[in-house]
């Protein structure tokens, strides 16, 4: 499948290549998940935008320095986001907040991994094992504090103010504990 550069359609409808290795995305994969993420938080700070997201995203995928400079405007759009358009903002905050929990779950499906892996050597050597119990697919509190972090320094790395830094990393917490 091609990365998702160039065009929506690769992002949404389509199967993805997403195998993870070494705690990192194919960048098809993580430019979807982060649209997904991108396309909530948009939802929840700029709903009149969800009209125009997929186009918006394709082009923040093609060039996103020239969707970051386009995309500020004049009118106010709400949440405080006033004189820009939330959407290339969002998937430029987006793209390292999935690659932060690429990273995170990697790391919890490896520790759950090779506890499953011992459980399934003792029972060949005929030992039980007691039950474990299911994980929650749910983030800790630190996992979303450090969510909101990368949130946050992404946003200001897009240079927006503290303000909206701070409304979008909230935007993307929000968006994730739903």
């Amino acid at each position: 499948m091609g990365h998702a550069v160039g065009g929506w359609h690769h992002l949404k409808g389509e199967p993805v290549d997403d195998e993870v290795t070494a705690a990192q995305l194919t960048p098809a994969a993580r430019d979807t998940l982060a649209a997904e993420l991108a396309e909530v938080v948009v939802g929840r700070a700029a709903p009149e935008e969800l009209v125009l997201f997929k186009e918006n995203a394709a082009d923040y995928f093609h060039d996103p320095g020239a969707a970051l400079r386009s995309g500020r405007r004049d009118e106010p759009v709400g949440f405080g986001l006033d004189l820009l358009t939330v959407t290339p903002y969002a998937l430029a905050v987006a793209v390292p907040v999935v690659q932060y929990l690429a990273t995170t779950l990697v790391e919890a499906v490896a520790e759950e991994s090779a506890t499953h892996v011992v459980a399934r050597i003792r029972r060949l050597f005929r030992r039980q094992e007691p039950e474990a119990a299911p994980r929650s697919e749910k983030l800790s509190e630190e996992q979303l504090r450090r969510v909101r972090e990368v949130a946050y320094q992404a946003a200001q790395g897009v240079k927006l103010d503290d303000d909206q830094a701070n409304l979008l990393a909230d935007a993307v917490v929000g968006g994730l504990v739903r």
